[in-house]
């Protein structure tokens, strides 16, 4: 997989050496991540591209907020209307 859009804090799925795990990406070199591994039993902190099967990017507004998920209950319209 090409890692040419991912960046940091992006989640990806790793299968190293037959160990598949999620990660969030801390940085990015020349052909692999450095990662954070999501399950604390997993020790690897570098993947390389090939072993990249999936990204997950971060959604965010332009002016930084998060974005909404469509039917995602809304906290500051429940306070409204209390």
């Amino acid at each position: 997989m090409t890692l040419g859009g991912v960046k940091s804090g992006d989640i990806v799925l790793c299968d190293r050496m037959g160990r598949v795990f999620y990660a969030i990406v801390v940085e990015r070199h020349e052909r692999e991540l450095e990662v954070d591994p999501i399950d604390r039993r997993v020790t690897y902190r570098r993947v390389k591209a090939r072993e990249v099967l999936g990204i997950w990017r971060k959604s965010r507004a332009q002016n930084g907020r998060v974005i909404a998920r469509p039917g995602a209950p809304n906290p500051q319209h429940e306070e409204s209307c209390t």
